[in-house]
């Protein structure tokens, strides 16, 4: 069947692009609101969090433990490739790094037989040979008595200038 041209003199009505008018009203009001909610989400995203230090539990639970049963690890809360140990030290609470000082690449264990950490060199240490996170015991509110530990700052161990470690 042929395709005909409409005979002469008649022209689109305006029902006719009434549908499309409405068609195109509809797609920018629903990206408008695409864009308000996009807006609204993202608004807070630019501002920095707050970092916390993570409770590893009440401070007293963790030093009955400790002396009951010499230190022990902690898997790293947030996943990350290293674990804590945890130990007493004059009697306080410690959040140890589980390598030496400046040596990522070895990883220390707790050896009870000889009452030592050993790293993977064979080398002997004490609690106080070995670095440390920046640790406090809360003060207030829901983590009061809790032993909170800053896993942002790595501080030297305070036997670093006293003597190498022993073999």
């Amino acid at each position: 069947m042929p395709l005909t041209t409409p005979p002469r003199g008649t022209t689109a009505r305006r029902s006719d692009a009434r549908p499309l008018v409405l068609a195109a009203v509809g797609f920018l009001a629903a990206g408008l609101v695409v864009a308000a909610i996009i807006v609204l989400v993202t608004r807070g995203a630019s501002a920095p969090r707050t970092y916390t230090p993570f409770p590893a539990g009440q401070a007293a639970s963790l030093k009955a433990n400790l002396k009951d049963g010499g230190p022990f690890y902690y898997p790293d809360p947030f996943k990350g490739r290293r674990d804590i140990l945890f130990a007493l030290e004059n009697g306080q609470v410690v959040a140890l790094a589980d390598h030496p000082w400046q040596r990522d690449d070895c990883t220390v264990r707790w050896r009870g037989s000889i009452d030592r950490f050993v790293d993977c060199d064979g080398n002997r240490y004490v609690s106080t040979d070995l670095p440390r996170y920046k640790s406090t015991i809360g003060d207030h509110g829901s983590a009061k008595g809790a032993f909170l530990v800053d896993l942002r700052t790595l501080l030297p161990p305070p036997g670093l200038a006293q003597s190498p470690p022993s073999s």
